[in-house]
């Protein structure tokens, strides 16, 4: 229970000490590769997503981006590759 923690400087520098480096986990190159690549233009449906949801940048059509297979998003190439060097997806 949250109540039951103790969030302590004292308790956190033990539960550092018991679990050790917390390292973010990122998306490994050969995934991030193998998501469909096109331009905006490509993928741009009437009602779809008309800006970045990492950068909040509007599309433009030469736009490079990366599709997310299993749903409808969509993300700039670069904003994707650097995001998900560092975060699991």
């Amino acid at each position: 229970r949250d109540e039951d923690f103790d969030s302590s400087y004292e308790s956190l520098i033990r539960l550092a000490a018991m679990v050790g480096d917390a390292k973010p986990r990122g998306t490994s190159a050969h995934l991030l590769a193998a998501l469909p690549t096109g331009f905006y233009k490509d993928f741009a449906e009437p009602e779809g997503e008309t800006r970045c949801p990492i950068c909040l940048d509007d599309y433009k059509e030469l736009d490079p981006i990366l599709k997310i297979s299993d749903c409808d998003h969509w993300f700039h190439k670069d904003c994707l590759e650097v995001r998900g060097s560092y975060v699991t997806t």
